[in-house]
């Protein structure tokens, strides 16, 4: 039988009336009611301070969200290969593909003068006059203290027959670099299209005794010596493509006048070559068009050889004519009346375009729109005295004004 220990006796223990936990809930609430009441009466106050951690919380949460749901950012490529490729083309006279490049390349290089100076330069090569100086200004803008910079915009300004804006460049350039033989060279070629050719042939022979080495003195100097002397000025010219082999310009100077003495076979050779190197020049399809026309006869290629020069550079104003000169050939005389308008729309000012494109519109049976090519092609042969076109075209106007006097 066990025996039962009887257990301690605790007694009753008695619930507080208010316990700790209701207690905090209440002194809680009767702190939330002072606050309230706090920011009520002082509401001007506190209004401001509560709008603004209203605001900087929102920002958080945008700013968070945009973080997770924006994508990486993209790496900036690295210019240096394609410079190369770019540098390598420009070697090898293909002076399109190396502008091509150097276009892409130049706005990761915004501030590197020799990437705009090229492309001004092979815009050039590419009769793209107006672009060519639009990249010269990004050069003078990367480095305005450039001599070189400011010379490739006058090059640029006189192949948009506006020698006297190209003169302040080129004047310029030297201000900034007295001994800058390109810009010399240039401003040789300004005063030659300022009518002023002794002063320019001056300046070259001067140029040329202080730096036999400058390509564009020689080739600027040819210029001036084609007016009179032939052989002269493919002396030039060949002396400034071996100094610059990659220079297509100046092929294309050589080959115009081989063609001119009627070496078309050397012509050709030289043409050949530089459409090898850069298949879509200008000046390289023009004369390759022109000779296909007048020694081979051979139209229908021709008129190949002059679209693809449009289709590249659909401004260049000598290849609409010559083409026009195809369509002619090969009885499509609408064809060659609205490549005749074309060039004249693209503001040529050469006689002989105003001559065809008015000859064709009487073929037309349009005298009134022949005679707006006719009228102002005579006072342009006029104006630099061409004997020739000015007896051709006072031949047709007859055709369409009876009352018209040769002469008058």
């Amino acid at each position: 039988m066990q025996i039962r220990t009887p257990k301690k006796y605790r007694g009753v223990q008695r619930r507080s009336i208010v316990s700790c936990r209701r207690l905090f809930v209440y002194l809680l609430l009767l702190l939330l009611i002072a606050t309230s009441v706090a920011i009520y009466l002082n509401r001007q106050v506190a209004a401001p301070i509560i709008q603004d951690a209203f605001n900087n919380l929102i920002a958080e949460i945008e700013n968070r969200a945009a973080t997770l749901s924006a994508p990486e950012p993209t790496a900036t490529l690295d210019p240096r290969n394609r410079l190369i490729e770019a540098s390598n083309y420009w070697q090898q006279g293909a002076l399109s593909r190396a502008t091509e490049l150097y276009l892409e390349i130049a706005p990761s290089t915004p501030n590197t003068v020799e990437v705009f100076r090229r492309i001004a330069i092979g815009l050039i090569n590419a009769s793209r006059y107006a672009e060519a100086s639009q990249q010269a200004t990004r050069a003078i803008n990367a480095d305005p203290f450039d001599a070189d910079a400011w010379a490739i915009q006058a090059w640029a300004l006189d192949w948009q027959d506006k020698p006297a804006e190209a003169l302040a460049y080129a004047l310029h350039a030297l201000e900034l670099d007295p001994q800058n033989s390109r810009a010399s060279a240039y401003l040789g070629e300004i005063y030659h299209s300022l009518d002023q050719s002794q002063r320019a042939e001056t300046l070259l022979d001067e140029l040329l005794a202080q730096d036999p080495q400058s390509a564009e003195a020689y080739r600027a100097r040819g210029l001036v010596k084609w007016d009179s002397d032939y052989a002269a000025a493919l002396a030039d010219f060949e002396a400034a493509y071996e100094l610059a082999s990659n220079m297509n310009l100046i092929a294309v100077d050589i080959a115009t006048i081989e063609k001119d003495l009627r070496n078309f076979e050397a012509a050709l050779e030289i043409l050949q070559q530089t459409l090898e190197a850069d298949p879509y020049n200008p000046r390289a399809l023009f004369r390759l068009g022109e000779i296909q026309i007048s020694r081979d006869g051979n139209f229908t290629q021709a008129r190949l050889t002059l679209q693809d020069c449009i289709d590249f550079n659909s401004g260049y104003f000598h290849c609409h004519y010559m083409l026009g000169r195809a369509n002619e050939r090969l009885g499509e005389t609408s064809a060659a009346a609205a490549n005749f308008a074309r060039a004249i729309e693209l503001g040529s000012q050469e006689p002989r375009h105003h001559y065809w494109a008015g000859w064709s519109q009487i073929v037309l049976g349009n005298c009134s729109r022949a005679l707006a090519y006719l009228e102002p092609g005579l006072q342009l042969a006029r104006d630099i005295n061409h004997q020739q076109l000015i007896a051709d075209i006072s031949a047709v106007i007859p055709q369409c004004d009876p009352s018209f006097v040769p002469g008058s």
